[in-house]
């Protein structure tokens, strides 16, 4: 998404004939921030080091059996594992975990002696110590979906672009209102798998208020969109007052939003489907 938003922002200053003749429409469309059902994601930050990676990996594919299970009773949606591309013996983490929640509230599940049992057998504490052994754990963090479009297979490849902004209202109505058309078409023309903004919270610091993610079913789709062509078929189905609120929004984006930094992640396992 963020890394073309250049192609946005070129067609914008090469169409200004465009705002002239579109109307002015009456009144943006707010952002709806509180869901009473709202997807939760809890992100761990693994540290891993080069020599432990198979170990670790390993440990995951035998917690993945518990995160299955936790899918099937209906605790969790799905559990993912990522690779972040890129990262050195000086990152701070190098893999991330995912476990997606259907509320807020949900999180709050916790295993119990009978969950480990059944899935480690009678050496779970072995297993525990195993797994720290694999592993640091460097922080978690917490986020909640506010706008989104969803995809029903797994994304591949994720893009995760870390967001800075002093009124998070304001910068979801941007995304929903500017940018969410362009990936909706782009996700019909198959150059993305899936679309979301997610909310930071609790929030430890003032750095990252959310982040936009951009799933990818191939890794070559990730900075090879046509946004001109995008943009140009997004309009044609709109009306004035929809065009002119959409460019408007985008017109707005660097005054709203900072993004502190960007991300590939790699997807490396996840959960199947509740059946």
């Amino acid at each position: 998404m963020n890394l073309n938003r250049h192609y946005v922002s070129g067609y914008i200053k090469t169409n200004k004939h465009l705002m002239k003749n579109i109307l002015l429409s009456s009144l943006l469309v707010l952002a709806c921030i509180v869901s009473e059902a709202q997807t939760v994601a809890v992100v761990d930050f693994m540290k891993v080091s080069g020599n432990n990676q198979d170990a670790y990996l390993a440990v995951e594919k035998q917690w993945k059996n518990l995160h299955q299970s936790r899918v099937e009773s209906g605790q969790i949606l799905a559990w993912q594992l990522f690779a972040v591309r890129g990262s050195g013996t000086s990152s701070s983490y190098n893999f991330a975990t995912v476990t997606i929640y259907p509320n807020f509230a949900q999180t709050e599940t916790s295993f119990t002696d009978a969950d480990f049992k059944k899935a480690f057998g009678p050496n779970s504490a072995e297993f525990l110590k195993k797994t720290v052994a694999s592993r640091d754990l460097i922080y978690s963090q917490t986020y909640q979906l506010q706008v989104g479009i969803h995809s029903d297979s797994p994304d591949k490849y994720l893009v995760i672009n870390s967001i800075h902004t002093d009124n998070v209202e304001k910068y979801i109505n941007m995304e929903k209102t500017g940018y969410m058309p362009i990936h909706e078409q782009a996700k019909k023309a198959g150059q993305r798998n899936s679309w979301g903004i997610w909310t930071r919270w609790p929030n430890e610091d003032n750095n990252v208020q959310a982040v936009a993610v951009d799933g990818y079913s191939k890794f070559s789709d990730i900075n090879s969109g046509d946004y001109n062509d995008l943009m140009g078929k997004v309009m044609a189905s709109k009306k004035a007052g929809e065009v002119y609120d959409m460019i408007d929004q985008i017109s707005k984006t660097d005054a709203i939003r900072t993004i502190v930094k960007s991300e590939i992640w790699d997807l490396l396992d996840v959960t199947k489907p509740k059946m």
